[in-house]
């Protein structure tokens, strides 16, 4: 197998490259922005900095890194950039995912070169499937596929009336279409996926009931807690860590300005005691929503390595604490974003530039707190859980 790496780094190993790669990812984040994509430079030093394989199968040159680290790295590098955050994030949580998979599925995957990277799309467009000789042929639209560009294969959302299925596309035998053109998030190349016809063996087929916890096909030949994990619940904290990071990185662009910004009659801006209170605040939401976060990441690891289960309780808590934590971050840059004035406005400029991308996190339907509160709201009180699939 091509590509296998026997270094495994450990986590403040990834966590200390992402954070050396801040600078890098400023001064190209206005490209990144108009290519409408991660430059393939970008890409290359991610995958080299072994982002992608953080919780790749071991026996295929992955690390097998605890659960979180995804949401690490979206919270250092979205002080940066938002949407190589978001490309790395999400990108980095797909094997995860694949190594759920039965061995033949991930053999196809890695078989060749422990290099190879998922994309992912959970929304089908008019998806056809009809049954054929050791599978099915498929065809349909896949949207919203953030760095699909740079990926050899994609894990999408299927459904099998009466069933719903995760499925393994391998992209050339697929049509990527350019249709992003978002204001936020503008770099993450979140094209479309479109298969006309193409054979889907069964053994590219995981059915969601089996990935709500507990042993999984892929975890008879990957023995780590990671591939017995539920899915849908914890997915959310591939997303909320750039919430996290892009925050944080407004924050420190303002503090920054403001210790230096003088008003128009020469006084410091930063003794304006407003000011002083609004950033007290917007820091003290951006640390509480970090903490919330990694509180029940620990509680995650805990369990799994434990072998204990995590509930249907536990799953819609975390869905519940990820969209409230994105309503904190979203809170406290709505608080900073006056300070920074006209300049704001500017379509360049990083607070801009990250406002936009903060805004579309949230939209994401993983941190809309009225659809995630209500999950928990109802299970708690003792209603069946509103999504079946959690």
């Amino acid at each position: 197998m091509e590509g296998a790496n026997t270094a495994r780094p450990t986590e403040a190993d990834i966590v200390a490259r992402a954070r050396a790669m801040l600078p890098m990812l400023r001064q190209r984040a206005a490209e990144t922005e108009a290519l409408r994509r991660l430059p393939d430079a970008t890409n290359r030093e991610f995958a080299e900095a072994g982002f992608y394989k953080i919780m790749q199968p071991h026996r295929y040159g992955g690390y097998e890194l605890r659960f979180g680290l995804q949401t690490e790295l979206g919270a250092e590098l979205g002080r940066a950039c938002g949407s190589a955050a978001w490309v790395a994030s999400i990108t980095s949580c797909h094997p995860w995912l694949a190594g759920m998979f039965p061995p033949e599925a991930q053999d196809e995957i890695w078989g060749e070169s422990a290099e190879t990277t998922v994309s992912s799309s959970f929304m089908a467009v008019a998806p056809k499937v009809e049954r054929t000789q050791g599978g099915y042929r498929v065809s349909g639209r896949w949207k919203f596929s953030s760095g699909v560009d740079h990926c050899r294969w994609a894990v999408v959302m299927l459904p099998i009336p009466p069933k719903v299925f995760f499925a393994l596309l391998r992209l050339s035998e697929c049509r990527v279409e350019d249709t992003w053109r978002a204001v936020g998030l503008a770099g993450t190349g979140s094209n479309d996926i479109v298969a006309d016809s193409v054979f889907l063996p069964d053994r590219r087929l995981l059915d969601l009931d089996d990935v709500k916890g507990g042993p999984t096909p892929g975890s008879a030949v990957n023995d780590h807690y990671l591939y017995r994990l539920p899915v849908l619940a914890p997915l959310t904290f591939s997303i909320v860590g750039n919430a996290l990071g892009v925050a944080r990185g407004i924050a420190e662009t303002i503090v920054e300005q403001l210790q230096v910004q003088k008003s128009r009659a020469g006084t410091p801006v930063a003794a304006n005691q407003s000011i002083q209170l609004r950033v007290a605040e917007a820091q003290a939401e951006i640390d509480a929503a970090h903490a919330l976060v990694f509180k029940d990441r620990d509680e995650i690891v805990r369990k799994g390595l434990a072998g204990e289960t995590i509930t249907l309780a536990d799953r819609v808590r975390y869905r519940r604490d990820m969209s409230f934590s994105g309503q904190l971050c979203v809170r406290a840059v709505e608080r900073l974003f006056p300070i920074v004035g006209a300049q704001g406005l500017m379509s360049d400029h990083p607070v801009q530039r990250g406002w936009r991308d903060l805004r579309a996190i949230s939209h994401h339907l993983a941190m809309t707190w009225d659809i995630q509160g209500s999950l928990y709201g109802a299970v708690t009180l003792g209603l069946p859980c509103p999504d079946p699939k959690i």
